[in-house]
C-alpha cells in the first residue's frame, strides 16, 4: 500500500516510476524550440527600433530623417523654374578697337533653374563674342549681339556694339568770350554727349541752363561781369551712364591770387558679391560728404570721418554697379570738389576684382 501511495504521488507529479529526472527540476527545451524563439526576439526588437526611429524619432534627435523613397520623389519632383525676362544693363556698348569688355545682362526671377545663355555677333569681323559674354573689338565699325535662353523659354535681347579707334569720349570748352552784358561759350565733344551746362558767379552755386547746345550767349548783369565767372559741362562718354565734368574759368578781375592746391582720392578694394572696402586720401583738403547707391537705388550717406571702411549690402544674382560720390574742400577755400568712381558688382559665383 505504501508503494502504491508512492506511484501515485509520482504520476500526479508527471513523472513515471522509471524517469531518472528528480522532481521539481524543469525540462529543457530542445535545439529547434531555441532557433524559433531567438528569431521572434530578434525580429521584435527590430521592430521596436524603427518604430522608435521613424516614429518617435525625435527623442533621440532624428526629428529631419526622411525615408529614401520619399526624398528621392521630392527630387524628382523639384519645380523647373523657366527664365522669365533677360534685360542689359547697358545696352548700347562703345569699346576700343583691340580692346575686350564683358557684357552684363540682368537675368530673372533670380531663381531660374538655367540662366545658361548664348551670344552670337551679327558681324564677327567687327566684334567677336565668347560663351561667357565677352566682346573683343576687332575693328571700327558696328555689330549687334544677340543673347538667348537655353532653358527652353526662348528668351532674347540684344546689345549694340560700336567699335572706335578711341573710346574714351569728353567734352570741354574749347572757348569763354566776354562781352559787355553776356558770355559766350564753345564746348567741344568728342564721342561724348551733354548732359547739362551750368555756371556760377564767383564761389556762388552752379545755375544750370535751359540748353544742351554746345554753342551760345549767356546774359549777365554788368555787376556779375565784375567778377569770376565759371562754366561747367556734365557729359557722358561713350554712351556711359557715369557722368563726367569739364570746367572753365573766365576770370573778370586783373587781380591774381595764388591757387590753393589740394585733392583727394578714393580707392575700391576687395569688391565682392555681398562687400566693398573702400579708402579716401587727403591731401591738404577734407572731406564734407560720402554717398553711395547701388544699381538704381538711392543714395545712402556715410559719415565723412569714417576715410577708409567696409560697405556691406545684400548679396544678389544679378549683376550690379555700386556709385560712390565724395565732397571735398581745399583747406583754405570754400570751394567745394566730388570724385564720382563706380565698380561693377558681380554675383556672389563670380566675384569682381577691382
Amino acid at each position: 500500500m505504501g508503494d502504491t501511495l508512492k506511484k501515485d504521488k509520482i504520476e500526479f507529479l508527471g513523472f513515471e516510476d522509471e524517469e531518472k529526472r528528480k522532481v521539481g527540476r524543469p525540462k529543457l527545451a530542445d535545439r529547434e524550440t531555441k532557433k524559433k524563439s531567438i528569431i521572434i526576439a530578434c525580429a521584435s526588437f527590430l521592430i521596436v527600433i524603427l518604430l522608435l526611429i521613424f516614429g518617435y524619432g525625435t527623442l533621440f534627435g532624428f526629428k529631419d530623417i526622411k525615408l529614401l523613397g520619399s526624398a528621392s520623389k521630392r527630387t524628382n519632383n523639384k519645380e523647373n523654374v523657366l527664365v522669365d525676362e533677360i534685360k542689359p544693363i547697358i545696352q548700347n556698348v562703345v569699346i576700343k578697337e583691340k580692346t575686350a569688355r564683358k557684357l552684363y545682362l540682368t537675368v530673372l526671377p533670380a531663381n531660374a533653374s538655367n540662366k545658361d545663355l548664348r551670344y552670337k555677333s551679327s558681324n564677327e569681323d567687327v566684334a567677336s563674342v565668347d560663351s561667357d559674354g565677352k566682346v573683343i573689338g576687332k575693328k571700327e565699325g558696328n555689330a549687334v549681339i544677340t543673347v538667348n535662353t537655353l532653358d527652353g523659354s526662348n528668351k532674347e535681347t540684344t546689345f549694340k556694339i560700336t567699335v572706335v579707334k578711341n573710346a574714351e569720349g569728353k567734352c570741354d570748352f574749347k572757348s569763354l568770350t566776354k562781352n559787355n552784358d553776356s558770355v559766350d561759350y564753345n564746348i567741344e565733344c568728342n564721342n561724348a554727349s551733354i548732359k547739362e551746362i551750368q555756371y556760377k558767379i564767383s564761389d556762388g552755386k552752379y545755375e544750370s541752363l535751359n540748353t544742351k547746345k554746345n554753342y551760345g550767349t549767356v546774359n549777365f548783369s554788368k555787376i556779375q561781369l565784375k567778377d569770376n565767372v565759371t562754366f561747367k559741362v556734365v557729359y557722358y562718354p561713350n554712351n556711359s551712364k557715369i557722368s563726367k565734368y569739364s570746367t572753365k574759368n573766365l576770370k573778370i578781375n586783373t587781380t591774381t591770387t595764388k591757387e590753393i592746391k589740394g585733392s583727394c582720392t578714393l580707392d575700391f578694394k576687395d569688391v565682392k558679391s555681398n562687400s566693398l572696402k573702400y579708402n579716401i586720401t587727403c591731401n591738404n583738403a577734407s572731406v564734407t560728404k560720402i554717398a553711395y547707391k547701388i544699381g538704381n537705388g538711392s543714395y545712402v550717406g556715410i559719415d565723412p570721418g569714417y576715410m577708409a571702411d567696409t560697405i556691406l549690402y545684400e548679396e544678389s544674382d544679378v549683376t550690379r554697379v555700386i556709385y560712390f560720390n565724395v565732397d571735398y574742400k581745399v583747406n583754405g577755400s570754400s570751394r567745394q570738389k566730388t570724385i564720382t568712381k563706380s565698380n561693377v558688382i558681380m554675383t556672389k559665383n563670380k566675384e569682381s576684382k577691382q
